[in-house]
């Protein structure tokens, strides 16, 4: 059985999966290859991660942000350090996160520690955002409390202000994060709901590799 011919709430797609049958030894260039492969065949947000995180006190919360890199050791993204994910991820360093791409019926699941990264990283991340991005993310205060409707007005006005400067510095809580995966999980639909997984987990840095039942 494979999952050629897929049932999906979109219809039927097709979508192949070999290497459920001869796994590479370790995730990072399947990974790769499936979100390259999810932008070749036009996955509407192929980049949109939901991330979940929790904080000291273990409740977890949830949202979806966007995949900036992909490196060799993990998946970078960015985010306000006084946001709930970035006061979270200070307390308890550690996530999971989800890419779920419904057009092509497969979905990837990553679980490791979060490490912040040099201001450096965070400054070529903001560099590389639209520059229309950059007046609201000044002006906004991420995740704080909004006081009333006017301050939404304030807000506006502010962001139009700072929007007529064009490209602005880095606002300094602004930080670039990488998930560094100590668990990934590779999902296919498959034809009579025999989907198809295949997992990896790394140990002391060196990956192992099974599969798990549909």
């Amino acid at each position: 059985m494979n999952s050629t011919r897929s049932e999906s709430l979109t219809g039927t797609v097709e979508v192949g999966f070999p290497q459920f049958r001869t796994p590479p030894p370790e995730p990072m260039g399947l990974l790769r290859e499936w979100l390259d492969g999810a932008a070749h065949q036009e996955v509407r947000e192929p980049c949109a991660l939901a991330l979940a995180t929790s904080g000291a006190d273990g409740r977890t919360s949830s949202r979806i942000v966007v995949l900036n890199k992909l490196t060799e050791t993990g998946l970078l993204f960015a985010t306000h350090s006084g946001s709930r994910k970035g006061t979270e991820l200070a307390a308890n360093p550690w996530a999971s996160g989800v890419l779920y791409w419904r057009e092509t019926s497969r979905q990837i699941t990553v679980a490791g520690p979060v490490v912040r990264l040099r201001d450096a990283e965070a400054d070529a991340l903001w560099a590389a955002r639209a520059v229309f991005t950059h007046a609201m993310s000044s002006a906004s205060r991420q995740s704080e409390p909004l006081e009333d409707l006017d301050q939404v007005a304030a807000l506006r006005i502010r962001a139009g202000e700072l929007g007529e400067r064009g490209a602005l510095p880095r606002p300094a809580g602004f930080a670039a994060y990488e998930l560094r995966p100590e668990r990934v999980e590779f999902w296919a639909n498959g034809t009579d709901r025999l989907h198809e997984r295949l997992y990896y987990e790394r140990s002391g840095g060196n990956w192992s590799v099974g599969r798990l039942q549909p």
